[in-house]
């Protein structure tokens, strides 16, 4: 049980203070600018998640090449991954800065901005392309730390990084009057310390990298399904953001915005408690240990479920000063009054399915863990939007994301039958 706590503590709070960078954002842009400064924000957000979801997933992949290699005791070819893994990041950072950066103005529109909105998005945007390569390097470094047994130091980044952001959106967006580019330049300078601090602790291991093609190969294979994960927010935040600014522009996208930061949290919550035990769910699973995994994830599920809980209550209590400290117009604080008990339900569900799914995938059962993580964006989301909102309009966006989430825990369930059911099978044959 010690073991099980030195795994998930740090690591939770390192989750949960990573997702604050959003959420505090949107509170100084609220107060600042009101409902079109928090549309900009959630509109861009799938741009700035795009650029943290490829270093996560970089990081977390190039974590798992070094921990085999580690294993083999091959420590010299463990560091010259972990080298390889920030020149590509580096790479990748600067090349898609470039590109969005490229196709800004179109793409802002895609997205669904407004012409309220537009100036704020662009502005916003622009600092965060600027920034590219330490938005991804300081979301790398992170899991390729934990993975090192440096979970502390990776909590201490992570902790600087939020006080950093704190501090200066105060500062460049109220005292220097820059609106949403200070907000951007904050989060960008708060990512500069996160990996100045990482690096700290990385740097006398790092070796001159070898660019093997097996090994870059195997780093991008590794990374496409946690990237998945962590992307698949925020494609519904693409879907949800286009429905909601049709039906109610800037108030209603604006409503959703300090929704899903809500569920953001919730999201952070469970996904840490599920990642941050995988490495003990693989140890046992590959012990054949399986008494051991079954009683740890019990212990996940109602961690995860108990902490949300608490969340969604102080939520439902709050709802009034919540509204009021984002800042949001009238028409807006009904919209997100209407949406929050839905969404207050959803999160419940969500706080088991997102522990599940990293059960599922520490176990390696890939395919059900593709199944439950690929389904929500791609399938369930579309889907519940279209039944819900043409009879519904607005109100059907609420409605759905809770039909989405109530299908997906009774999804997990299933798998997870099925999977134990494989186990207790292959077990006794």
């Amino acid at each position: 049980m010690k073991k099980f706590a030195s795994y998930l503590v740090p690591s939770l709070i390192a989750s949960v203070l990573m997702s604050m960078y959003a959420i505090v954002d949107g509170i100084f842009i609220g107060q600042k600018i009101g409902d079109s400064g928090l549309a900009a924000i959630n509109i861009t957000w799938p741009v700035t998640s795009f650029l943290q979801s490829i270093g996560t997933a970089m990081g977390l992949a190039g974590g798992i090449l070094v921990q085999n290699l580690l294993g083999k005791k091959d420590v010299a070819h463990a560091n010259r991954i972990k080298s390889t893994v920030l020149i590509m990041v580096l790479i990748l950072g600067v090349g898609f800065g470039i590109l969005f950066y490229a196709i800004e103005t179109p793409l802002l529109h895609i997205l669904g901005t407004t012409e309220e909105s537009f100036s704020y998005a662009k502005s916003y945007l622009t600092i965060i392309l600027m920034g590219s390569v330490f938005q991804m390097l300081g979301m790398a470094l992170l899991p390729l730390l934990k993975n090192s047994g440096k979970v502390k130091r990776a909590a201490c980044a992570s902790l600087s990084a939020v006080f950093t952001n704190l501090i200066l959106d105060y500062v460049l967006i109220f005292v220097a009057d820059m609106d949403l580019a200070g907000a951007a330049l904050a989060s960008v300078l708060a990512q500069v310390v996160s990996c100045l601090i990482c690096m700290l602790a990385y740097f006398k291991e790092l070796k001159k990298p070898l660019f093997m093609k097996k090994d870059i190969v195997e780093l991008f294979k590794t990374s496409l399904a946690p990237f998945i994960l962590a992307y698949s927010f925020s494609i519904a935040i693409i879907i949800t953001n286009l429905v909601c600014s049709y039906y109610g522009r800037d108030e209603a996208v604006a409503a959703y915005t300090l929704l899903s930061y809500l569920s953001y949290i919730i999201i952070a919550i469970a996904c840490a408690v599920g990642d941050s035990i995988q490495p003990l769910f693989s140890y046992n699973q590959a012990v054949s240990d399986y008494k051991s995994n079954k009683r740890m994830l019990k212990y996940c599920l109602g961690i995860s479920f108990g902490i949300c809980g608490i969340c969604v209550a102080f939520m439902l209590i709050f709802q009034n000063q919540l509204g009021e400290l984002y800042n949001l117009s009238n028409l807006s604080t009904k919209y997100y009054k209407d949406g929050l008990i839905y969404y207050s339900i959803a999160a419940l569900c969500v706080s088991l399915v997102k522990v599940v799914s990293s059960y599922l995938y520490a176990i390696n059962s890939k395919l059900y863990a593709n199944i439950l993580v690929m389904i929500e964006p791609f399938v369930l989301i579309p889907l519940g939007l279209l039944i819900f909102c043409l009879p519904m309009k607005l109100s059907g966006v609420w409605v759905s994301y809770l039909f989405t989430q109530g299908i997906l825990v009774a999804l997990a369930g299933g798998l997870l039958y099925l999977q134990h059911k494989k186990i207790f099978q292959n077990s006794y044959s």
